[in-house]
């Protein structure tokens, strides 16, 4: 018979005696090893030769370069979509006492999720975590043997518990609640160790500033002191620990909140602990609430929908301490408060972080340029396109440099060479991911979705969502990124090099016949019409209006999808004719940005058409012969039906006369003031009497597509000419009545009814 420890208690009234013994056990031996900084600088001097610039950031060693800890790179910040940034709720929770804000940070790897966390730390304390169990390993930059041993605690608990229900009355619901209470418990042991140490760093340096804080915790010394506290926890009851955890909190909230300091916890890679620990083995806080006939299914198991893996209780216990919890990671049920958090009553405290910074073309230099020294060389316009996104295809040029060592080359030979080697990597990571998703459909519904993608992308680039119900392994294989919708979540696809890994893998295991050949045909009207679309794929609107211009010639009354209309006497003998489509500096109008468009809406040239710029509103607007007549286009492209407040803002958007205003159509926007007035001004909105307004919405209009009619303005009269197109009714457009790109319009249908039907 095994005879149980006995656990120490200590009195409330001892407490914080009782932790100065905890920390003067450890104190004397957890030293700081001091970094040259003379070491840092000769030890890169030395490996980027003529690149360095300046010293970049190491981690344990001199010689350890770690650009992870340069934290956020031109100082781009991640988003809520109420416009909060990290830093900013962690500071608005500075001196609460409870209900401090939990943050989800869900995007694909190398999003700068980390960066954005080591940003923080550079202002705010933060006990950082990554999450991992002894077969899963996923952070690249940091290691956590502390958090293993907390992984291995939580499994034996669950077996312990096992092992003992089963001689009694194994109720799964009895099961859930015993291991969420033991593994609460163990949680509270592990973190009282980490906000120990800070305090025992505290306690050694009272002007402890944060970043060393955070280098402190992640270097073989701080892991091996934070494994000793916990173990020397180990010996107190749950009782006392708890007593411990409130005075340990009690006393770094007095110390910090006069100085303006958060307290924060990070949870990184915490997708770990929801498939990696624990996983499928407890119940959803909110599950429980239901009748127990609605928790099993046949079997008497509890439901699949209903498992939840370690993070619950995890995030449960850590969301009552005195810190702001941020918890990183890809998997995208991180977004769900309900996989995340326990307290249903305290949802409101629920945050998300989705929107991180993407880096345009010009960004990727800029951002190369601030870290290493590219006189004399340059990226390659072609190489730039397909770095854009992430930082860390930027970055790991950087890195690439680095573990070269030695400059044999010319400079920008090296370069190119590094350049393509992080290319290389980047691509094969993300072909690897595609294919761990491709060989495991086994329903065709990934494929076909990744198909869809592919071509939402040459289509209209990043404006085209998917909702992201049935395929969350798309955020944890690096493949898409999160954007908030009406309806949810939903997954974009908007990044060069993730867009050639899925055509690649798409061809290679031929998992959709017809890719290719959407693929083809689409490429081939592009061709055939001319269109030069950017890098980044916008070739819809050009399309769009390269289709119209086949109607040249028509009278409006003729036109195939103004058929059946009742139309104002303006159209009778107005013709349609487009003779060029291009900006209004392309047409030769010297003003730079929108003050160009609004000499060309001045002007009023007839029978061009004109590609404004953003703020102007339309996405084609042009001028009949008879100037007191205009046409434009107003373009939506969704994989789903467009939202309704999507479709008013469209409508407003149509309006020539409305030009420089908010997309209500009728406030002010404060940076175009001067140029409405000079709008109005000019008499273009008061001057026109009649606009046919084009809407095409794919793939139709949530609750329910207007028909196309006219809209009387009660006060001028003005008529103008309201035209919708959807899926339904697009052949009025793309038009194969007429002979010229006849083919191509029957392909342009193809591809559009393919990537907005599931």
């Amino acid at each position: 018979m095994v005879t149980p420890i006995q656990l120490t208690s200590v009195p409330k009234d001892h407490i914080e005696k009782e932790l100065v013994v905890v920390l003067e056990g450890v104190s004397h031996r957890h030293t700081t090893d001091p970094v040259d900084p003379k070491d840092v600088e000769a030890s890169q001097r030395r490996k980027l030769g003529p690149f360095y610039k300046k010293t970049l950031p190491y981690h344990k060693t001199a010689t350890d370069t770690s650009l992870v800890m340069l934290g956020l790179e031109l100082d781009k910040q991640a988003r809520t979509s109420d416009n909060e940034t990290l830093r900013s709720i962690v500071e608005d929770d500075i001196g609460t006492v409870g209900g401090h804000r939990v943050v989800a940070m869900v995007a694909p790897s190398g999003s700068g999720k980390t960066a954005t966390v080591i940003d923080l730390a550079s202002k705010h304390f933060v006990v950082y975590c990554v999450c991992c169990s002894p077969g899963i390993t996923v952070s690249p930059d940091f290691n956590d043997p502390n958090f293993i041993t907390l992984a291995e605690d939580v499994e034996r608990i669950y077996r312990t518990v096992i092992n003992r229900e089963q001689r009694g009355s194994s109720d799964p619901q009895d099961i859930d609640s015993d291991v969420k209470a033991f593994a609460g418990e163990r949680v509270k042991l592990e973190f009282l160790a980490r906000l120990l140490f800070l305090q025992l760093l505290l306690n050694n340096n009272p002007d402890l500033e944060p970043q060393q804080f955070f280098r402190e915790q992640t270097t073989t010394g701080g892991a091996a002191t934070i494994g000793e506290l916990v173990y020397k926890l180990r010996e107190y009851d749950n009782l006392t620990i708890q007593a411990m955890l409130g005075e340990v909190q009690t006393k770094l909230h007095l110390l910090l909140v006069p100085r303006r300091l958060g307290l924060v916890i990070a949870l990184d890679e915490a997708q770990v602990a929801v498939t990696g620990i624990l996983s499928g083995k407890l119940i959803s806080p909110s599950a429980l609430m239901k009748n127990r006939g609605a928790l099993l299914d046949s079997k008497g198991q509890i439901q699949t929908k209903f498992r939840r893996g370690f993070l619950t209780p995890l995030s449960a216990t850590l969301s009552n301490m005195q810190a702001t919890l941020v918890i990183l990671g890809t998997a995208l049920s991180l977004q769900d408060a309900d996989h995340v958090y326990s307290a249903v009553g305290k949802l409101t405290n629920f945050t998300r972080i989705t929107d991180f910074p993407q880096f345009d073309e010009d960004e990727v230099s800029k951002m190369l340029s601030e870290l290493v020294d590219m006189s004399d060389c340059e990226i390659p316009p072609a190489k730039r396109r397909r770095l854009s996104g992430r930082a860390r295809f930027s970055i790991g040029i950087i890195n690439r440099l680095i573990a070269t060592g030695s400059i044999q080359n010319s400079k920008q030979v090296t370069l190119e060479n590094a350049i393509n080697y992080a290319i290389a990597h980047v691509m094969s990571g993300l072909r690897s991911g595609v294919r761990t998703i491709l060989e495991s459909d086994k329903t065709g519904e990934a494929a076909r979705l990744l198909c869809r993608m592919v071509l939402a992308y040459h289509l209209q680039d990043a404006r085209i969502s998917f909702s992201s119900h049935q395929q969350a392994d798309f955020v944890d294989k690096a493949l898409c990124r999160l954007r908030p919708h009406p309806d949810g979540i939903h997954l974009v696809m908007d990044e060069l090099m993730v867009v050639e890994a899925v055509e690649e893998e798409l061809k290679a295991l031929d998992k959709d016949p017809e890719f290719s050949e959407y693929l083809d045909q689409f490429y081939q009207i592009v061709a055939n019409f001319g269109v030069a679309s950017t890098s980044k794929g916008d070739a819809l609107e050009p399309l769009v209006r390269r289709s119209l211009q086949r109607f040249n010639g028509l009278r409006l009354v003729d036109l195939p999808f103004l058929q059946g209309i009742a139309l104002p006497k303006w159209c009778d003998n107005l013709r349609l004719q487009i003779d060029g489509i291009n900006t209004a500096n392309g047409f030769g109008y010297t003003d730079s940005g929108v003050a160009s468009d609004l000499a060309f809406l001045t002007d009023r040239p007839p029978n061009k058409m004109l590609i404004a710029k953003y703020g102007t509103r339309p996405d084609g607007a042009w001028f009949f012969s008879d100037k007191q007549y205009a046409g434009s286009l107003a373009i939506k492209f969704y994989s789903s039906p467009v939202p309704r407040k999507t479709h008013k803002d469209n409508a407003t958007s149509s309006d020539i006369r409305g030009c420089f205003l908010q997309k209500d159509g009728t406030t002010l926007n404060s940076t175009l003031a001067n140029i409405r007035r000079d709008f109005v001004a000019s008499g273009t909105p008061s001057d026109l009497k009649g606009i046919l307004r084009i809407h095409l919405e794919f793939p139709d209009v949530q609750y329910g597509m207007p028909a196309t009619h006219v809209l009387t303005d009660p006060v001028t009269g003005n008529q103008d000419v309201m035209v919708y197109i959807n899926l339904s009714n697009m052949d009025d457009f793309f038009f194969e009545g007429i002979s010229e790109h006849k083919d191509d319009m029957v392909r342009l249908k193809k591809v559009i009814g393919l990537v907005c039907k599931k």
